[in-house]
This record gives structure tokens, C-alpha cells and sequence, in this order.
């Protein structure tokens, strides 16, 4: 006895139980009850002598506070150096401590194992134990779960030493399914003798005074609420010497979680009236009164007990025990009868008592009273105690196991060796009292005994003496851990069989700090295989994932990135190994591409042996599915962070952000992918035959009109540099191909060239693909960008060019345009030039317009030749495609491959199918994508003309030219703009081109003879070929590459930059034969020698987008990419250009005084703003509408907050960003339920929790003001009414400030004031510039109509919001239609403001706001404090009649226009050079009338009322580096792809 008192004190230094330092009210209520029972136990006659004798203690005895394991010291770490703050009394010990305080064993015995290298496991649900025959070990088979349920197939471990502590209820259950099916030979004593441990609860319902149960929130404010502290803080010890133990029983106070206390006032309620039991009438009334308060269940003590509820043998001859059975997937409790010990009924006698000390209603356990229902057989009990089923015996004749802890074999006295149970159910019976310590020293004992038999040395318990000797480990590092289930199909190598493939998998990462910001972001595998190819059993799978691993090698791809699985599947007897191999390929295969398919479909390999050189097993794609994806997500979950809930969040933040971040650089818009879309099997993807020293590097342009562009190099050498563009619908991937044996890339390199291929606008991999461009565009900025791009890198002076397709005609545009003087040393033009004959069907689609049928007809963008996820009527669009197709080919021709159709199609027969092998053909769908419409309307418009021309016809590039030869060379124009023809040309194109007719390159050839006769021209025919087979055809390299070198060689160390190009053009001019005379002649070259010089029709180029590119070229690459990313959404409308005064004002007028309006409620802020000189930030940007917070706003803070972070990269160029108004939502709140307080509201915004997104939306805002030098403003509008200049700095920080009304910048450029005014709009909307009074009946003062119109919107399920407009335009369409805005809104006022009508229009605008949800003539609505009015006053309230009192009918109706968006009154009154306002949805960027004359007004009211667009406006200010000196005010926004949310379920009701 003496060594288990060592053990006992041994776990008390452990778990350090210590009495709570303060007395709670529900304690000093308990003592009461001490009290009474102990100062009236001679009146007391209803008690037996066991109650009479326990009662006579010494008070001191019979109630005391109880030994807690709760912290209560403020110290950094406790004695296992785990950090543990000291209990702060929320009061929700029930439902598991939140704050950590509680000396759980994670807290100190899990800590000291995990110190001394144990390896913890959760989530894990073990099944059986077996034990090995041959070496006697034990295996254990287990499960994991995954989220919801576990999953199908069991995994293995084996030990030599088993320890089971699941609990009596666990430890017995796996004993019992390793008996039941593993045949272990255990007890048949395996689940009796279970005990509840005497647990019943009682409550005192309605007590004289307040006992303090009910659990806060966990980060209370202790200033405004007292902590009821944690429950059992004292203990009725009811047990005496004198009083056989089986007969003593405990009384201690308990308490409610949070979580509980509304079903728990529930209960209370219901059932007082029916089963409380109250014998003194007296307090009924003080008792009804506190219901009414609702103070009732907070003068409410629930009373915990514990007694004894089982007699085990010995103790009086008899057994009363319950059982632990079986029972499907777990167990149950067989007790018949277990609440009828008599420990139970002196507990019910006691409760009784302690109801009448306390003045309250005593109200019986539900379970185990007889009165509960008429059908309910009573005297059962709950247990949060529950002890036995494995219990201690002397043999397995009476016990599982021995005094050790040891299992027993069978019914003997033998025990089987390394097989132990140390937890309660090895407890034999109930203890009376909470049996922690005793089931802590039962283990400690145990552990003991087996390190002794074990001869591993006595237990040091030293370092408990110092908590220095132990610290959690420094070095331990948050990690990570997630389920992946990928399910799939698995072809057979040898006979091509097809096997079902299951692959569950867990992810581990160790250090998800490492796996987050290093490459290849690694992570551990661990799991099972199901396949009945390799085995009838499951196979377990030990390996490593690499997440997205930047492709390389075999797999080289531009811009991708990969997920790679790599390991082992070892067989149930591990005779067999298989080496696993999957891999994810992420890379964008099309502009509108998601990236699902590619981060869910993994493409595997598996081969026999432990790496992929032994026997190939066989290929298969497995997919993560819907459900799976969801199941993987909820998973994730974060380990081996010292903090709580912020820490784990904050992990999985940073994790999620990994697979963002990355998704968001291969498919977001600003991004390129590669064009390739995957096959149903793993195709070996062949590496470039490259030198190692050459390898592609990616180069963005960024041309003037703010496009990305990409050049990628491949250094072969020190010749050229060669710059080889493609035509529409492809990529530079033509030039690259790796389905060839030798393609264009590496035939130059091995030539030592230093080859550029262009990404230009129209390649399927640029985000710009799929928009409105013309192959004007492409001559005026991509073209000059990327050669001045390659300049720059190389130090030449010019370049050679391989132009190819529409890239070719695009080229020619550029150089005919003047756009490349001096910078281009020679051509290879592939397939077509400036000259254009088409095919017959290029010619068919160009008489019929189809491109412009496809636009407004079908109302498409883009065309594409992708061939998945096809609808019926696409499938009708692609019968109709091949039908076209076969039509245009001959039978030879002819193919089942629909992407060749397509593009037959779209441009011809671009091939001879006998020029290209299997391999290209087959995977066409990687060579060409997406094409947009107005470029194929621009070719249509080139191929009717038969020659290169603007967008619109327009003749910009040969101007005057004509078939007639005098005719053209009569023209001025025409000679001006084909000197720029003057450079070596190689016209080269197959003979069976079916695109583009061959005779056009030999005319293109023959004019730019005409033009310079003794320039180097040469037209290349390729026989056999057709048009982009020259490029990409299984023999290109010998057939058609010699020729493109042979142009390039002759120039390819030549600096020629074309300087004589005047000389040659006169010596043209002087040659030219026409009927005119010398004098002509002469006048005719000195015309020529003038457009050499200074001609207007040479010098072309806008100068109003001059301004555009030298405001970049002081730009870092980032900073031009981040104002791209920031500028590109789609404007709402024209953006207004600010005119500089000193150009606008023809006239000097007298200034009139500065007035800005104001109104009653707010103030003028004016600030005087002078921009540094040359300095770019000078942006000011607005948004507001936001209502971050209301339910129906779903998400829409994480849209704020990726906004923000697109600000954050652009700040270089920020001046200011002003919050202007219901940025956050204060309004939308049920109206039967109270409206949250602005602290609530401050805890929602901040915890980022309720509202996903805000937390990042409020460090944007700081971040924007405290490290990028922005000004920021918070305005107010109506929806935030309530928000304080110190609520926004406890969100945002010192440095946003508070705006209670009107902002205004006055902003001093060049000797000029210009003036920016911002505000919500709110103060002149008829619904929320007057606030209502308080009035007799009890309507709440200080609030408007918008408000309680939202507080309807907010109970019902309007989709839109509590947008007045919409309202109004829902409550009163017939009088809007046909009053308008006219002289008769003043008698529409008066007639509305009659009370029959004013009631009317009330009701239906609450109708409408709630759908008809609410019935709005019996509501109220809930206020603060209590206070509520009812909705049949609200709609009696004479609010119109008021307000037209107030104001006058006039002024009334013009405030109902700014309800509806119009402000135009208003405007009128604004001495302002620009107004921006938010409120309404009625979206504008316009010039409108002001006080002065013309203003500028910008809204961008509409983020969440349209719900699906998101909007900002920018104003810039004229200044001198503006275009021409102007300013520029626009309203953007982009598009959401947001469906009508459908907000059923999403209202708190």
C-alpha cells in the first residue's frame, strides 16, 4: 500500500490538482446547501441514519473546495515546459476547456513522452490485436479516419509491447473484437463488471439568487461580465467513517458551457412546470417573476453526485454490474435497472433539500425519473465516469487482467506477454468520487511494476522538482496533415486488362515551414493500396509527394509545374514490392482554364521492385473526385504548434495560400500557360536535343497599350538574333515540338543561332487570346515591344525575323507602318505577306462574314478547337465542322482526328497528312487553341481586299496600291510606305498551301522587286508541303529548315540596319517607268525624299499614346506588371478625361466662392493635398458597398481582400484609398434577434473566422497605410453608422482615419486648384437622412427607416439586399412608370405621406425586403437593452408625412430620387471638379451639371447590391505628366461569375 501511495502522489505531481484560488457564486451557493444540511440534520426525518451520520461532521469535513487540474499561475510554460495560461473562470469546463488551463495529459504526460522521442498518432481507430505465432509479437490492425467515417481497409503495426488506454469503453471493445475475430484468447470476464460510478445530476431550478453557471465566451470582457469560474470548485462529502463506503455519496456544483445554454433553458422551462417538485409556495411569485425577466436558469444550480452503483463479489455476497456488448460498429451498455441502487435515492433526497435551502425548484434527472413520460421505464442513468470491462482479478476466472495490468489467457492465472490494459476499465468498481487520481495511480503503478519486470530502471520523477530539467522541444516545428483518396483505373502492361485502383493516402509534413518556402515542397505519404492486380489484400504504401515541383529534364515544359507521388506498395506478407509513380502536370492548357482537372487527375505508373527498371505492371490515371476534394479539405489539419486555435489557423492559412499561390500563377488571367491538354494515359514528353549549356529563359514584354508578352530565348550561339513568330490559334510550341525528331528550335541552335520565340497576343497560351484584338494592334505595340525587347538583351542593332502565317501579315503591317525603321536586317516570310490571295474557303468565310456571324449570333468572343465537355449543341457545331471539313478535303485527306476538323474549319487545311506522323497528329489539341473573333474578322477583311489593311478597311500600309502597275507607281502614298520593303526578303511557302494561295507570295514577291530592284528577294516553293507543315511536318527538317538558314545565313553577322534606305528609294523612284513627264518625275521623288524625312503620312503614330509609354520607362518590370494587373478590369463606361484648366478655359471668368453643401447631421473635411514634382504617386481610389459581414455578402471580403493585395503591388502609384462608406455591415441583422453591439462586431471582423476574408481585408487596409505611405479614410455611411473613430483604429491602426461625413482634397497643381469631393450619398436618401423620433408608443429614437427596412431584409430571403432602389422599384413599379421625375413628384409626396397610403408603402416595401417572410403585422423588432418596437407601430409611424413636413413636398420628392439613385439636384449644388459617392447601385462615370458649370460624378456603389461585379474608382488629378496635362476618372470593375444566390439556409433565424 505504502509503494501505490508513492504512485498516487506521483501522478498528483503530474497533474498538479490544486483548489480554484476564488470562490464563485455557484460555490458560495453549494456551501449553502452545506450549511443547511448541516445545521437542521436533527430536523431532518425523512433521512436514514447513514444521512444523519454524515451530516455530523465538522463543517470544515463535510464541505471543502476540490483539488482541480486547472492552471491557475501566469507562467510562460508549466513543469513540461508546455506554454499554458492560467484559467480565467469562462466557465465551460463541460464542454472541454478552450483556453488550455486544464492539466489534460496532453498538457503534461503526452508532452513528457513526446520530449522522449514517443511518436503520437491521431485520428486512428484500432480493430484487433493478434498476436504473431513465431516470434510472439503483436500486430494491430487499425483505420484511419477521415473526416467523417473511417476508411474502408485496415492498416497494420506491429510491437512487441501493446499498451491498450482507449478508455473502459474503447480498451474493452478492441479486446473484445480481438477475441470475437482475431481469436485471441481472453477472459470471458472481457465487458462485465461495468459501472457508472454512481454519476446523477440535479438541478435547482429558479433559486432565490444568481449561482453564475452559464459559460461565456472564451475571450469575455471580465469588465463587463463576472467569470463564473470552473465547475466543481467544491464538494458536499457526504461519506463518513462510520458509514459503510458503498453507502457515502459527494454533492458538487456544476455548470453550463455556452454551447449548451440554449437547449439547456429549454429543458428548463418545459419541464419545471410538469416535474419540478416546489413544497414551499411562498417564493412562487418572486419565482414567476424572474421567468418573465428571463433571469431564471441564471438563479439556476445544476448539482453533480457520485455514490456507488455496483457491488462487486466480496463486498456483501451479491453482484449488481452492468455489461459492454457488442454491437455493430461499437458497443452498448446492458444494465436493466441501473438507477436503482439506494445511492441514488438518498442523492434524490439531498437534491430535494438542497432546492429548499436555495428557495428553488428541485427538477429531477430526466433518465432517471419515473414522471418523465407515461411510457418511459425510468430509474436509468447517464455516466461521464464510466469504469470496468477490463477488470482486475486474480485469474481470468474473475478478471481480464492481473494486478499489473496484464492480460490474461483465457480463464487461467497466465498472462500473455507484452499485452497490458492501463486505463479505467480496469477499475473493478465504482469509487464514489471522480476517479481521475485513482485510474492516474492504477497506471503509474502498473508502469512501475512493468519497468521493473522489464528491467529497464526505476521511474525518475526528479524533473518534476525542476521544470527547467524539461522544456518542450525548441526545434519542434508546426507541421501538417491531410487525406487524399485518388481513385482510379489501372491498365495491365502485358494484356492490356483494365483493374480498379484505390489509393488512400495521408500527407505529413513535419515541417510545413520547409514545405511551404522551399522547393519541391515536400511532404511524407503514408497509406493503402487496393488493386487486384497486384493483390487480393490491401497493400500498404510508404513514400513522398513533391508539390509543385518546377518541371525539368525529360519533362521540361515552359511555365508548368508538377505534383510528383513517388513509392513503395508492399504486400500484406511482405513477399511483394512494386515501385508507384504518379505525377500531376499543372500548366495552363487554355485561357478559360480552372486548373481542377489538372490538380485532380494524377497519371501513374507502377513497375515490379523497388525502382521503375524492373517489369512495368502497368499505366492508369487516377482522379481525386468531388466528394474526395471536399473529404480532403475538411482533413487538414495542423500538429505540433505550442499555440491554440490562432497558431493552427494561421498554419493552415499559410498552407492553403501555397496551393493559391501557385494555382493563381499558372491559371490566373494575368498568366500563360502552354497549351497542352492531357490524354487519358501518361505521354513521355521528349526533352529538347539541346546543349547543356542552352536552356530557355522567359522574357516578359510589356507593350504600350499594357500587354504581357513573352520572349523565349534559346541561345545557341552568337548569329542572328533570329526572332520567330507564329500565326493565330497556335503558340511558339510549332517551333518546339517535341513529336518530331528534330525541331525548328534545335535545328537553329545547332546552327549557333540565338533564336527568340515570340508569345505575341494571339498565342492560346497569352491571356489575351481570347479578347477583342486586330492585327493592328499587333503592328503597333507587339511587334516593336519585342524587338526593342531582344535589342536590349543582346546589344544588337537589329534583327532577323521567321514570320509565319498572320504572324507574317501582322509583321508586314508593322513594317510597312514605319513601326520597325532601322531595326530589322532580314525576313523569312512563311506562307503569306503584305499580299493576301486566299483559299476557296477562306473565301466562302469572308463573302459570308462567318466570323461575324459567330460574334452576333452565337454570341462568341473566341472560337476554340478543344474536344471535352462538349454540349449537344457544340456537338452539333463539330458534326458541322466535319462535315465541312471532308468537304474541303479530298478522300486521302480525310481523318477521324475532330481538332484537325476544327481547324480545317477555322483556316483551311493547314497539312498535308502525309508530312505529319501518329504522334503530332494525335496531339493537335496541344498545337492550336483558342482564336479570337475580331482577329478572324480582321483576316476576312485582308483576305477581301486581297492585301494587309486596318481593322475597318482603312488603308494604313499600302496606301494607293493597285493591281494596275502605273497606278501604284503613280502614287505617292504607295511609294512612301514600300521603301520600307527595302531589306532582304525570303518568301517561302509549300506548293499545296490550301490557306493561303501560293501566288500571292510570288506577287508579294514581284512588288517588292518593283519597289528595289537590286534588293535580295528570293520565293522558296516547297513542294508537297501544304502551310504549316514546313514547320511542324515529320521531315521538316530536311525539307523545308535548309531553306529558312540559307535566307537567314547571308545576313546572320551582318549589321545591316537598312541606313540607305532613302538612296535606294530615290535610285526606285528614278527607275519607275510611267506616262508622265521628267518634271514628274523629279517632283515625285522629292516627294519621296520628304516621306523619308518628315512626311505626315510616315510620322502616323497617335502622339495621345505617347504619353502612356514614357510615363513606364522609369518602371521596374514588377511595378509595370503590378499596374497592368491592378488596371485591367473592363471599364463600366468611357472613363472621363480630366481637362487640365489652363487648356479648357478659353476665358477668364470671375471665380465664384468656394460653398460646399453640407447637410445638418455631418461635416466638411477638407484636405490640402500638393504632390511632389515628378512623383507617380498621385492615384486616389474609392470604393464602398462593400457590407463585409452581412450573410448575403458571401465572400465578398475575400474579393475586397484580393483587390487590396493588387493595390498593395501597385502602391508605387497610390496616393490615397478612401473606404467611403458601408465598407462594413452594422445593419443586416434579424429582427427577432438583438443587434450585435460594435465590440461584437469588431470581434466577428477581426477573428476572420464568421467572415471569411475580413482578417485579410483589415491587414490590406493596415498594411496599405503603415508600410506603403497611402492615406487612408474611413467614411461612414448609413449601413455603418455606428462605426467611431476609435473602432477604426482598433481595426485598422493609428494611421486610417475616421471620417464622420464628408471628405473633400483640394489638390494644388501648376497654380490651379482642383477638387475631388467624396461622400456615401446617404444623407440625401429620403429613407436615411431622417431619423425617427422617440415617440409615446415606444419607438426606438436615434434610427432611420433604411435601417428597419434592412433589419427585414436580413430575416427574409431577398437575394438582392437592402438596396432602397430596388425596394422602391419592387414596392411602387405602376407609380414610378408613369410619375418619373417630373414636376408631379410633389404631388406624389403629399399623396404618399396620407396615412392610408404611407402605410401602404411601408408594408410593401417590408414585404418586399423580406419576400413575405416576415409577417409584418405581428413582429417586433429587437433593439439593444431590450428595447423592441412592434412592426403595426413602425408601419403607423407617419414617416413620410414627417419628412414632408420637415423639408417640404418638394425637397421630400428629390430625396426619394436619391433613394433611386438619381442625385442630379444634388449635383447641382457641388462646387467641385469631381464627385465620387457610393450608396446607390446606379453605377456612373460622367460629366453632369454642377454649380460651376460641368463636374465629373463617379459611383461605385455596387460590390454587393449587384453582387456580381466588384467596382472601384480612380481618380487622377491633371498634371503635367499626364496625357496632354489631363487627369483621368474612371469607374472599373470585373466580372464575378456569380450565380443568383438562392439565401434560403443562409439567414440566421
Amino acid at each position: 500500500m505504502e509503494n501505490f501511495k508513492r504512485d498516487i502522489e506521483n501522478a498528483r505531481a503530474v497533474l498538479r490538482p490544486q483548489p480554484y484560488p476564488f470562490s464563485s457564486t455557484h460555490f458560495k451557493e453549494l456551501e449553502k446547501v452545506a450549511k443547511h444540511l448541516h445545521n437542521n440534520v436533527t430536523d431532518i426525518e425523512d433521512l436514514d441514519a447513514v444521512f444523519k451520520q454524515a451530516t455530523k461532521k465538522p463543517m470544515t469535513e463535510l464541505f471543502y473546495k476540490t483539488p482541480l487540474y486547472v492552471n491557475n499561475a501566469i507562467k510562460p510554460t508549466n513543469q513540461f515546459g508546455i506554454p499554458q495560461p492560467p484559467c480565467n473562470g469562462c466557465g465551460n469546463c463541460i464542454s472541454g476547456c478552450n483556453t488550455g488551463a486544464k492539466n489534460t495529459i496532453n498538457m503534461n504526460y503526452l508532452a513528457d513522452a513526446k520530449y522522449h522521442g514517443a511518436h503520437i498518432f491521431t485520428e486512428i481507430k484500432v480493430q484487433k490485436i493478434e498476436q504473431i505465432v513465431e516470434d510472439g509479437r503483436w500486430t494491430i490492425f487499425y483505420q484511419r479516419y477521415t473526416e467523417d467515417k473511417l476508411e474502408e481497409d485496415a492498416q497494420i503495426v506491429t510491437a512487441q509491447i501493446v499498451i491498450l488506454a482507449a478508455g473502459t469503453l474503447g480498451s474493452t471493445e478492441i479486446l473484445q473484437r480481438s477475441k470475437q475475430n482475431g481469436g485471441l484468447d481472453i477472459s470471458d470476464e472481457i465487458g462485465k463488471g461495468f459501472s457508472g460510478n454512481g454519476d446523477q445530476l440535479g438541478i435547482s431550478f429558479a433559486n432565490d439568487n444568481s449561482a453564475n453557471t452559464l459559460g461565456l465566451r472564451s475571450d469575455f470582457n471580465p469588465k463587463r461580465h463576472d467569470p463564473p469560474g470552473p465547475i466543481i470548485t467544491g464538494v458536499i462529502d457526504m461519506r463518513d467513517e462510520g458509514v459503510p463506503v458503498s453507502d457515502g455519496f459527494i454533492l458538487e456544483d456544476s455548470g453550463i458551457a455556452r454551447s449548451q445554454i440554449m437547449p439547456y433553458k429549454v429543458l428548463l422551462h418545459a419541464a419545471a412546470p410538469i416535474f419540478g417538485d416546489d413544497d414551499d409556495p411562498s417564493d412562487d411569485w418572486e419565482q414567476l417573476a424572474l421567468k418573465m425577466q428571463g433571469k431564471a436558469v441564471d438563479h439556476t444550480l445544476p448539482i453533480l453526485g457520485m455514490s456507488h452503483d455496483s457491488k462487486r463479489l466480496g463486498m456483501d455476497g451479491t453482484k449488481n454490474s452492468g455489461q459492454i456488448v457488442l454491437d455493430q460498429d461499437g458497443v452498448r451498455i446492458d444494465w436493466p435497472g441501473s438507477g436503482k441502487s439506494a445511492g441514488y435515492t438518498r442523492m434524490d433526497k439531498a437534491y430535494r433539500k438542497a432546492a429548499k435551502a436555495l428557495g428553488g425548484t428541485y427538477i429531477e434527472n430526466p433518465v432517471w425519473s419515473d414522471n418523465f413520460l407515461p411510457f418511459y421505464n425510468g430509474r436509468n442513468t447517464v455516466t461521464v465516469h464510466p469504469l470496468g470491462g477490463c477488470n482486475m482479478g486474480e485469474t481470468g476466472a474473475d478478471g481480464v487482467v492481473n494486478h499489473k495490468g496484464q492480460v490474461f489467457e483465457g480463464n487461467t492465472g497466465d498472462v500473455f506477454k507484452g499485452l497490458y490494459v492501463m486505463d479505467g476499465s480496469v477499475i473493478p468498481t465504482s469509487l464514489g468520487v471522480n476517479p481521475s487520481l485513482t485510474i492516474s495511480g492504477v497506471a503509474e503503478r502498473c508502469m512501475r511494476l512493468m519497468a521493473k519486470d522489464y528491467s529497464w530502471g526505476e521511474q525518475d520523477y526528479s524533473f518534476l522538482e525542476n521544470p527547467e530539467t524539461v522544456a518542450w522541444d525548441k526545434n519542434t516545428k508546426a507541421g501538417i496533415k491531410l487525406v487524399e483518396v485518388l481513385e482510379g483505373e489501372i491498365v495491365q502492361a502485358k494484356k492490356q486488362a483494365k483493374f480498379e485502383f484505390r489509393l488512400e493516402l495521408t500527407l505529413l509534413s513535419n515541417d510545413l515551414e520547409k514545405t511551404i518556402n522551399v522547393e519541391p515542397h515536400s511532404m511524407v505519404l503514408d497509406g493503402t493500396a487496393t488493386c487486384r492486380l497486384m493483390s487480393k489484400k490491401p497493400l500498404t504504401f510508404k513514400g513522398a509527394l513533391d508539390l509543385f515541383a518546377r518541371t525539368s529534364g525529360p519533362d521540361s515544359v515552359v511555365d508548368s509545374e508538377k505534383m510528383t507521388y513517388k513509392g513503395h506498395l508492399i504486400a500484406s506478407d511482405k513477399k511483394k514490392m512494386y515501385y508507384f509513380f504518379a505525377r500531376k502536370i499543372i500548366h495552363k492548357d487554355h485561357p478559360l482554364e480552372t486548373g481542377f482537372a489538372d490538380t485532380t487527375t494524377a497519371f501513374c505508373s507502377i513497375y515490379e521492385g523497388e525502382d521503375d527498371s524492373g517489369t512495368k505492371v502497368g499505366d492508369g490515371v487516377l482522379r481525386l473526385t468531388i466528394p474526395n476534394l471536399i473529404k480532403a479539405i475538411k482533413s487538414v489539419h495542423v500538429i505540433n504548434v505550442q499555440g491554440g486555435f490562432a497558431d493552427r489557423t494561421m498554419w493552415t492559412a499559410k498552407f492553403f495560400k501555397l496551393f493559391l499561390h501557385e494555382n493563381w500563377d499558372v491559371y490566373s488571367p494575368f498568366s500563360e500557360g502552354d497549351g497542352i491538354l492531357h490524354p487519358s494515359q501518361v505521354r513521355q514528353i521528349r526533352p529538347l536535343n539541346l546543349p547543356k549549356n542552352v536552356q530557355a529563359e522567359v522574357h516578359k514584354v510589356l507593350t504600350r497599350d499594357q500587354i504581357v508578352l513573352r520572349l523565349i530565348r534559346y541561345k545557341g550561339g552568337s548569329k542572328g538574333p533570329v526572332i520567330a513568330s507564329h500565326g493565330v490559334g497556335v503558340s511558339s510550341r510549332i517551333f518546339s515540338l517535341d513529336t518530331v525528331q528534330m525541331n525548328f528550335v534545335e535545328y537553329m541552335v545547332q546552327r549557333q543561332y540565338d533564336v527568340f520565340l515570340l508569345e505575341w497576343r494571339s498565342s492560346f497560351n497569352s491571356s489575351s487570346a481570347a479578347k477583342k484584338y486586330t492585327l493592328d494592334d499587333v503592328a503597333k505595340y507587339d511587334y516593336p515591344a519585342a524587338v526593342d525587347k531582344v535589342l536590349e538583351l543582346t546589344g544588337h542593332k537589329d534583327v532577323q525575323m521567321m514570320v509565319h502565317c498572320a504572324g507574317s501579315n501582322a509583321f508586314f503591317m508593322s513594317l510597312l507602318g514605319g513601326y520597325l525603321e532601322g531595326k530589322v536586317r532580314n525576313v523569312v516570310a512563311s506562307q503569306t505577306s503584305f499580299i493576301v490571295i486566299p483559299s476557296t474557303w477562306i473565301k466562302i468565310k469572308s463573302f459570308f462574314h462567318l466570323p461575324s456571324l459567330a460574334e452576333n449570333i452565337l454570341g462568341a468572343d473566341a472560337l476554340d478547337v478543344y474536344d471535352e465537355d462538349r454540349s449537344w449543341t457544340d456537338k452539333l457545331y463539330d458534326t458541322f465542322m466535319k462535315a465541312t471539313a471532308d468537304a474541303l478535303a479530298p478522300f486521302e485527306e480525310e481523318c477521324k482526328n475532330s481538332v484537325c476538323h476544327k481547324c480545317t474549319f477555322l483556316f483551311g487545311r493547314m497539312w498535308q497528312h502525309e508530312n505529319m506522323n501518329e504522334d503530332t497528329h494525335s496531339t493537335l489539341h496541344e498545337l492550336f487553341g483558342v482564336t479570337s473573333v475580331s482577329v478572324l474578322k480582321h483576316l476576312s477583311r485582308i483576305a477581301k481586299e486581297g492585301h494587309v489593311v486596318g481593322y475597318d478597311g482603312e488603308e494604313l500600309y499600302l496606301p494607293g496600291y493597285s493591281k494596275d502597275k502605273e497606278q501604284r507607281l503613280d502614287s505617292v502614298k504607295y511609294l512612301n510606305h514600300s521603301r520600307h520593303l527595302n531589306i532582304p526578303i525570303c518568301f517561302l511557302g509549300g506548293d499545296e498551301n490550301c490557306v493561303f494561295e501560293p501566288e500571292g507570295l510570288d506577287m508579294a514577291h514581284a512588288l517588292a522587286k518593283e519597289a528595289h530592284p537590286q534588293q535580295d528577294y528570293t520565293r522558296v516553293r516547297i513542294p508537297d508541303y501544304g502551310h504549316i507543315d514546313c514547320l511542324v511536318g515529320k521531315h521538316a527538317s530536311s525539307d523545308a529548315y535548309p531553306y529558312i538558314v540559307d535566307a537567314l545565313d547571308k545576313y546572320a553577322h551582318k549589321d545591316q540596319n537598312a541606313n540607305a534606305v532613302v538612296n535606294r528609294n530615290l535610285k526606285s523612284a528614278l527607275q519607275m517607268s510611267n506616262k508622265k513627264g521628267r518634271k514628274a518625275k523629279r517632283r515625285q521623288v522629292k516627294h519621296v525624299l520628304s516621306a523619308n524625312l518628315d512626311h505626315p503620312d510616315f510620322n502616323h503614330i497617335d502622339d495621345d499614346d505617347d504619353d502612356d509609354d514614357s510615363e513606364l520607362t522609369h518602371l521596374t518590370d514588377a511595378q509595370k506588371i503590378a499596374s497592368i494587373e491592378l488596371n485591367n478590369e473592363l471599364p463600366w463606361e468611357i472613363p472621363v478625361t480630366w481637362k487640365k484648366k489652363t487648356l479648357s478655359n478659353n476665358k477668364v471668368h470671375k471665380k465664384r466662392a468656394y460653398r460646399p453643401p453640407t447637410s445638418e447631421v455631418e461635416d466638411i473635411h477638407i484636405k490640402q493635398i500638393t504632390f511632389p514634382e515628378n512623383s507617380r504617386k498621385r492615384d486616389m481610389y474609392a470604393i464602398s458597398d462593400t457590407h463585409i459581414g452581412a450573410y448575403i455578402s458571401v465572400n465578398i471580403a475575400e474579393r475586397v481582400h484580393v483587390f487590396l493585395e493588387k493595390l498593395i503591388a501597385a502602391a508605387f502609384e497610390v496616393h490615397s484609398l478612401i473606404l467611403n462608406g458601408d465598407i462594413l455591415e452594422m445593419w443586416y441583422h434579424p429582427i427577432d434577434k438583438p443587434p450585435k453591439t460594435v465590440d461584437e462586431h469588431i470581434n466577428d471582423w477581426k477573428s476572420g473566422e464568421k467572415i471569411p476574408g475580413s482578417l485579410g481585408f483589415i491587414q490590406c487596409v493596415q498594411k496599405l497605410a503603415d508600410e506603403h505611405d497611402v492615406k487612408v479614410y474611413y467614411l461612414a455611411g448609413n449601413h455603418d453608422n455606428m462605426m467611431t473613430g476609435a473602432a477604426v483604429k482598433e481595426l485598422f491602426g493609428e494611421n486610417v482615419q475616421y471620417i464622420k461625413g464628408k471628405l473633400i482634397f483640394e489638390i494644388q497643381e501648376e497654380g490651379e486648384i482642383y477638387r475631388v469631393r467624396f461622400e456615401h450619398g446617404h444623407d440625401y436618401d429620403l429613407f436615411n437622412s431622417y431619423r425617427l423620433g422617440e415617440d409615446p408608443d415606444g419607438l426606438i429614437y436615434g434610427q432611420n427607416m433604411g435601417y428597419y427596412i434592412a433589419r427585414f431584409a436580413a430575416t427574409g430571403t431577398f437575394t438582392h439586399s437592402s438596396c432602397i432602389s430596388k425596394l422602391l422599384f419592387h414596392a411602387l413599379p405602376p407609380l414610378l412608370e408613369k410619375v418619373g421625375f417630373d414636376f408631379i413628384g410633389s404631388l406624389l409626396m403629399k399623396i404618399l405621406s396620407k396615412d392610408r397610403h404611407a402605410r401602404s408603402l411601408i408594408g410593401r416595401i417590408l414585404d418586399s425586403a423580406n419576400n413575405g417572410d416576415v409577417d409584418t403585422e405581428q413582429e417586433i423588432v429587437l433593439d439593444h437593452e431590450g428595447k423592441y418596437v412592434t412592426v403595426e407601430r413602425l408601419m403607423k409611424y407617419r414617416f413620410l408625412k414627417r419628412t414632408v413636413d420637415k423639408f417640404g413636398a418638394g425637397q421630400a420628392f428629390d430625396m426619394l430620387k436619391h433613394s433611386l439613385g438619381d442625385f442630379s439636384d444634388y449635383l447641382e449644388t457641388c462646387d467641385e471638379d469631381v464627385v465620387v459617392m457610393g450608396h446607390s447601385d446606379l453605377k456612373a462615370c460622367k460629366k453632369m451639371k454642377g454649380r460651376r458649370g460641368e463636374l465629373i460624378y463617379a459611383n461605385c456603389g455596387a460590390w454587393f447590391d449587384e453582387m456580381k461585379t466588384y467596382s472601384y474608382v480612380k481618380v487622377t488629378a491633371p498634371w503635367k505628366g499626364g496625357k496632354k496635362g489631363h487627369g483621368r476618372v474612371e469607374v472599373n470593375f470585373q466580372p464575378m461569375h456569380r450565380e443568383n444566390i438562392n439565401t434560403a439556409g443562409l439567414v440566421p433565424k
